[in-house]
Order: C-alpha cells, then structure tokens, then sequence
C-alpha cells in the first residue's frame, strides 16, 4: 500500500524527513518497501509560452518559438494539435528524463 508522507503530516504531527521516518516504522516493526519521491528525476523540465507557431506542411508537426525563460527563444517541433501562440506549456529542455526513462535530446533546426 502507498502512503502519502503529506497525508501523513496531515493526520500526525511528524517533524522528521520521510527517508527518517521511513527507518523508524522499520525498526518499530512496521514494513515499509521503499520511500519514492514523485519528482525525483524530473529535472530540467520547465514552463514556456508559445511565441509563434506554424504548421510543417503535409504533417501534423508544428515548429513553435518557446520562451522558456533563455535569452533566445527555443524552437521546438511538436505534434500537439491544440498548440498555438500565447498558451503556457511544459517543456523538456535536452537533457531532461520523462517517462519509461526516455532522454530528450537536441534536435536539428528546423529552415
């Protein structure tokens, strides 16, 4: 069963790391299979605002300028058919790991 430490704080009063925490449920007798933290390993993911956006002709891909808070703006292709200018978006810089531990890499620019 998962246990949220949040939820935990919520319902006791606990003042110690839940890696800590963790250690003392075992050693009181309790099973505790391993403490997980959600965002361990998301980094290098930020949000951006679309600048501009224009379609690749004959796909369903778009080349959008991204401000993700860099000097120069990001160009990045994407296959999202609701994006456009002015929304906010999440974006995996390179470097970043998302699911099934995929690595983002750079791409080539787009003419």
């Amino acid at each position: 069963m998962l246990v949220s430490y949040k939820w935990l704080k919520e319902l006791v009063d606990i003042d110690v790391p839940s890696e800590e925490l963790a250690e003392k449920m075992s050693t009181t007798g309790i099973e505790v299979e391993g403490v997980e933290s959600p965002a361990a390993g998301l980094s290098k993911i930020v949000v951006g605002e679309v600048l501009s956006c224009e379609d690749v002709p004959e796909t369903h891909l778009h080349v959008c300028q991204v401000n993700v808070g860099e000097e120069e703006a990001r160009q990045i292709v994407c296959g999202a058919p609701n994006v456009r200018a002015g929304i906010k978006v999440m974006v995996a810089l390179p470097g970043a790991r998302i699911a099934d531990n995929y690595k983002i890499k750079k791409g080539k620019s787009v003419a």
